[in-house]
């Protein structure tokens, strides 16, 4: 399970994994509309990650890593 920052300020959304595991975590971040902005890997034996979105538009956008459920998050 993860947990992230709901709303976005600083360009930065920082990511939580409440159980880290030692295999590599694949995540795509997806805009309201369900189109793909970005998508990548997270590798290594991770408890807190930040991605920086500092390009992002204004808007809310849905974050899924593996099979996980997707959260939502807001950038303002």
């Amino acid at each position: 399970m993860i947990s992230t920052n709901e709303i976005i300020k600083d360009g930065i959304l920082e990511i939580i994994f409440s159980i880290p595991k030692h295999h590599n975590k694949f995540y795509t971040i997806s805009c309201e509309n369900g189109y793909e902005i970005m998508k990548g890997k997270i590798a290594g034996f991770t408890q807190r990650t930040c991605l920086y979105i500092g390009e992002f538009k204004k808007g809310i956008y849905t974050i899924k890593i593996d099979e996980q459920v997707p959260k939502k998050f807001e950038v303002v």
